[in-house]
């Protein structure tokens, strides 16, 4: 079996793996509860945020693991309340299986914590995602409205300019008959107050 901790390292470098999935969050609760691992039971209230079948569950776990799923339900129920998160199909599943299992205020605390860690990094991992779409968003627009103005030769070499590469002499020469007129030009205030109330002025009768 390959390190986790080299897996990790190797993803920071940039390197991934491709690993099979699972079709299934039924599929994923029982793999964590086979693995019959403390820290990764911590995992299963957030796949428990959405709906799963109990039944199906339980027909492929051992007793011991199911009471060990039925405690971390409950212990998920009880997180979901806390936050303010919909546990109406999770009572539901309680109610109609008739689970039954004590928690104490240790084993609360420990799930919770964890939970609230977890949702926590999500939450930074999206808006890292959102903030990576935004910046390509940014740059695509950016290029169709630079293909409007410039032909590709003038992108190329404004793009060398961009990213601090030298110019040939000849690539420095184009720049400054063909390509400086035309960032001047945009760059104009007068240009840019004219071309505002061309765009926002009603054209039809």
């Amino acid at each position: 079996m390959i390190s986790a901790k080299l897996i990790k390292d190797l993803e920071r470098k940039g390197f991934r793996l491709d690993f099979p999935s699972y079709s299934s969050n039924e599929e994923r609760i029982i793999a964590i509860l086979k693995e019959d691992n403390e820290r990764l039971f911590l995992a299963i209230p957030l796949l428990l945020m959405e709906e799963f079948d109990y039944s199906a569950i339980i027909k492929k776990i051992s007793k011991k693991l199911r009471t060990e799923f039925d405690k971390i339900i409950f212990i998920s129920n009880k997180i979901f309340k806390k936050e303010g998160i919909d546990q109406s199909y999770l009572s539901k599943i309680i109610k109609k299986n008739e689970i039954k299992s004590k928690i104490t205020d240790g084993e609360f605390r420990y799930y919770y914590e964890s939970f609230k860690t977890f949702i926590s990094h999500k939450k930074e991992e999206e808006e890292t995602i959102f903030k990576d779409e935004i910046k390509i968003r940014g740059i695509l627009n950016t290029n169709k409205a630079l293909a409007n103005i410039f032909a590709p030769g003038k992108i190329r070499i404004m793009n060398k300019i961009f990213k601090h590469e030298l110019l040939t002499n000849t690539e420095l020469k184009y720049y400054y008959r063909s390509i400086r007129p035309l960032i001047l030009s945009i760059l104009n205030e007068n240009l840019q107050k004219y071309v505002r109330i061309v765009e926002s002025t009603k054209k039809f009768s």
